[in-house]
């Protein structure tokens, strides 16, 4: 399999992620954080496209931002727990999976922009 490609997202001018792992493929949408103990603050996954996610076999709670496709925040969850499903989002085209806590630290609002950013190298 080839690569994962890593990306960089940036909220209000502010790195909200350093690395983002891309799961743009079946395969990697499907495993997702499955099965991972952990997760660096500064990491996430964008499942590119989605607009539902579940939490099975994961070991953490995470906080998930759903982007429409001009990458605005259509939807906020926080603090999702293992073995849940959560509802389709409707105008979703993709889900940006974070550490548990970051939507309030960093201050998400719905109707804002996540700049997702090609890293260098």
């Amino acid at each position: 399999m080839s690569k994962v490609k890593i990306v960089k997202a940036i909220y209000k001018n502010q790195v909200l992620c350093e690395e983002v792992e891309l799961a743009n493929n079946w395969y990697r949408r499907l495993m997702g954080l499955m099965f991972r103990k952990t997760m660096a603050e500064s990491h996430g996954l964008l499942l590119d496209p989605c607009n539902s996610i579940h939490t099975f076999n994961m070991k953490f709670n995470i906080d998930t931002i759903y982007l429409d496709r001009d990458d605005v925040i259509v939807s906020l969850d926080k603090d999702i727990p293992k073995g849940k499903v959560r509802p389709i989002v409707k105008n979703a085209k993709k889900v940006l999976e974070i550490n548990s806590g970051l939507i309030e630290k960093y201050q998400l609002q719905l109707g804002e922009k996540v700049s997702i950013i090609e890293k260098n190298g």
